[in-house]
């Protein structure tokens, strides 16, 4: 990747992101700057290289990239109930550059700016944070940061909050924020919203069973949703909840939420069931795991004009199936056992196989970002194939982390009589955070 490809306003700040991770001791955090307020920096570099094998589930598309991400925040804290946070990003790619999207290909961007401020209400801590903002909050088979591309996903709005020992409540209005290419062009979105509650109680805790429960509403509007053969508004109502935890040996988290709303002009009517689980079998040596999820995303009626049945998975995490991205969760039963290890007390090894079917025919298999893969809804059969992924992570110190991850999709019927050929996809990195 040859620096003469970037911007100015790019080097600048990996410059400073790999000086700032550079150094083993953390001099800038907290600096005190007189009358109780204290100024701290924060950086990360990630650097990956990419392979594709039959990429976008296209034959013949072989292809190789190199992403890189840079990182630079500022964290002012007036007092302990006031603090500005801002963070700048870019995010570089070599290798058919020109196609990459904003979120992979980007000069630099305001990445986050708001204002912070809380106090105490009995017991309970209570605040607010206004502007621009990443959001996480939720199962993450729902809402997630999206950390596979080089940009994290960001919001504009306010999100208000209220933590106490036993119950926890969040209320959020959101606005997307719609990435370009330059330096600092940006937008904000204004018909992407989000907006919504979620909340987290104990139900249980102490000798070794630590349980919470996580109901939660999200509003979600995205105006450009192409999903059964349409393009246009997407405006749905996800209600649910989040059960967790961890008794004994097992560890546990089952997600259960239902969907309404419209698409385009039809009423919507959806489900999804999310159930991850880890045994440990040991807590010597390696400290085996078995680990397994099972995935119940609805589907169904893509065409007419009756009750849309097809699940959204919204703004998933980009790793939850697969950084790959061969499936969504929509019309589809996902079944994956696996194995996790941890060789040293710094390194992590899982391997698992995904049997993956649709629910209904007559809808379509969907590949990442709920894309459908074209003329699977007019072939006969449920399995769409398995999918096989190794991932493998190394803290080689407390700043540096190295990983790799291998991902392999075995067409099944479904995907061999739409002619959609295997394909497979890895990568290899490191990420630098200080």
């Amino acid at each position: 990747m040859a620096l003469g490809k970037y911007s100015g306003a790019a080097i600048v700040l990996m410059v400073w992101a790999g000086a700032a991770a550079a150094q083993s001791i953390a001099p800038s955090k907290a600096m005190p700057l007189g009358g109780g307020a204290s100024l701290s920096l924060s950086a990360e570099a990630r650097l990956r290289y990419d392979s594709y094998e039959n990429g976008q589930s296209t034959s013949g598309n072989d292809y190789r990239q190199g992403l890189l991400r840079g990182v630079a925040g500022v964290d002012f804290r007036w007092n302990p109930a006031l603090r500005v946070y801002g963070e700048l990003a870019t995010g570089q790619v070599a290798g058919r550059r020109d196609a990459a999207t904003a979120n992979f290909q980007n000069d630099a961007s305001l990445q986050q700016l708001f204002v912070d401020t809380r106090g105490n209400l009995g017991a309970a801590v209570v605040g607010v944070a206004i502007g621009r903002q990443e959001f996480a909050d939720g199962p993450r088979q729902l809402i997630s940061l999206s950390d596979g591309p080089n940009l994290h996903r960001s919001w504009n709005g306010a999100r208000f909050y209220a933590n106490g020992e036993q119950v926890r409540v969040n209320v959020f209005e959101l606005r997307a924020t719609r990435l370009l290419r330059g330096a600092f062009d940006e937008e904000i979105n204004g018909v992407e919203r989000l907006r919504g509650i979620n909340a987290s109680l104990v139900v249980a805790s102490g000798g070794g069973a630590n349980t919470y429960l996580d109901p939660f509403w999200i509003h979600s509007e995205n105006p450009h949703l192409r999903f059964a053969g349409r393009v246009g508004l997407d405006d749905r109502d996800t209600v649910g909840a989040r059960l967790w935890g961890q008794r004994g040996d097992l560890r546990f988290d089952w997600t259960l939420a239902h969907q309404s709303g419209k698409h385009v002009n039809r009423d919507l009517d959806a489900w999804g069931l999310f159930a991850v689980h880890s045994l440990a079998l040991s807590n010597e040596g390696w400290k085996p795991r078995l680990t397994a999820h099972i995935d119940l995303a609805s589907g169904g009626r893509a065409s007419g004009s009756a009750t849309l049945k097809g699940f959204n998975q919204l703004y998933a995490s980009s790793n939850y199936l697969g950084e790959g991205q061969f499936l969504s969760l929509s019309n589809l039963l996902m079944l994956a056992p696996g194995l996790a290890v941890s060789p040293t007390p710094r390194s992590n090894l899982s391997v698992e196989y995904g049997f993956a079917r649709r629910l209904k025919e007559g809808d379509a298999a969907y590949a990442g970002g709920m894309r459908a893969y074209a003329g699977s809804q007019d072939v006969p059969g449920r399995e769409i194939g398995g999918l096989l992924r190794a991932v493998g992570t190394w803290s080689a110190s407390d700043h540096l982390t190295l990983f790799l991850n291998v991902e392999r999709l075995v067409a099944g019927d479904v995907l061999k009589r739409a002619r959609y050929p295997s394909g497979g996809y890895a990568y290899i990195g490191a990420t630098w955070r200080y």
